[in-house]
């Protein structure tokens, strides 16, 4: 019986997220289009938009805009060092109503890196 409740919630976490609550030394992010691993040590700024659909961090050297739902629990994890990895949630992941409303769900993830002058504004 409790296998079937660990599976059912298993099936609610579209799994975005990934945590330890020691901080980390790089912030993961994986999209369907590439892998970048991000030193927090160059992570400047940090903003969440009030509704709570985009994130985005900036680094020295990349911009990276995440947009979802529920970004509140990345932004809460990146504040504080111990998000890891944050990921697209998975094509076939198919039930996005049953997830509930504080797991954050991530749609898309954009990385941009700067250029020269953009860098200098930093």
């Amino acid at each position: 019986m409790l296998k079937g409740i660990k599976d059912h919630e298993r099936l609610r976490d579209p799994g975005c997220l990934e945590t330890r609550e020691m901080p980390a030394t790089f912030l993961r992010l994986h999209s369907p289009r590439e892998r970048v691993a991000l030193p927090y040590a160059s992570l400047v700024k940090l903003e969440l938009t009030l509704d709570e659909t985009t994130l985005e961090l900036s680094f020295i050297t990349h911009r990276v805009t995440i947009a979802g739902r529920s970004l509140n629990e990345i932004y809460k994890a990146v504040t504080e060092a111990e998000a890891r990895l944050v990921r697209v949630v998975a094509a076939d992941f198919a039930d996005e109503a049953a997830v509930p409303s504080y797991k954050a769900l991530v749609r898309a993830i954009r990385i941009e890196p700067l250029d020269a002058e953009e860098r200098r504004k930093q």
